[in-house]
């Protein structure tokens, strides 16, 4: 986000505004680009359109991240965090439920009881507060030392892993997340590792092993 803040959701007069309107306002064009839907149904909406999307998403929350934007940060795949940025449902203080799937998205990150403490209080921690919950892949001293966490994240998936690989792991994280059934999970990733055994990608990960040098993929 734009220093000092990640994001902080809407401000406001934004926020007035939706109460004279007496509805929600996104403020977006009626068909927004959202490159991960209709992957899946379950996808095709805002911010759960980030699940089908092939390439990883990564957060830096530099700053303060509020509503909508603890959303944003929520649904990405990796997160890392400056210590002092704080975080915030925000929604019940205006009254207001959780929005933008966080209702899903938190308890499935951080487990029900802490997601219930953030959800229906509204209060404001810290990410150094949150360090231990399972919310942060990373914590760095401040917003430059989270972005650059990021960034050395970013720039190990890209030059250490096969791209193919990541998609596809990421596909079958976000499918896993929508079923309960555990042989189908085991099936899945049987006729997944038969098709990617086929693959220049992984002729090359193998050839990069044997020659104990960095695979070019």
């Amino acid at each position: 986000g734009t220093p000092p803040a990640f994001c902080v959701g809407g401000d406001s007069d934004a926020l007035a505004d939706h109460a004279e309107r007496g509805g929600y306002d996104t403020g977006l064009p009626p068909d927004p680009a959202q490159p991960g839907e209709r992957r899946r149904p379950e996808y095709d909406d805002d911010f759960a359109w980030m699940l089908g999307y092939r390439t990883p998403i990564i957060a830096a929350v530099n700053g303060a991240v509020a509503g909508v934007g603890l959303s944003l940060a929520m649904f990405c795949d990796l997160r890392f965090g400056a210590r002092s940025a704080k975080l915030t449902t925000a929604a019940p203080k205006l009254g207001l439920p959780a929005e933008y799937g966080l209702s899903w998205i938190l308890p499935r990150v951080i487990g029900v009881t802490r997601a219930n403490d953030l959800l229906l209080s509204g209060r404001v921690v810290t990410v150094g507060e949150t360090e231990e919950w399972g919310l942060w892949n990373g914590v760095a001293a401040d917003g430059e030392g989270a972005v650059q966490l990021a960034r050395d994240y970013a720039d190990l998936l890209a030059t250490t892993v096969g791209p193919e690989a990541v998609a596809v792991t990421k596909a079958q994280i976000a499918h896993d997340l929508h079923r309960h059934d555990a042989a189908a999970s085991v099936r899945d990733s049987k006729r997944l590792l038969d098709e990617a055994m086929a693959t220049a990608e992984y002729r090359e990960g193998i050839a990069a092993l044997r020659e104990k040098r960095p695979p070019a993929f």
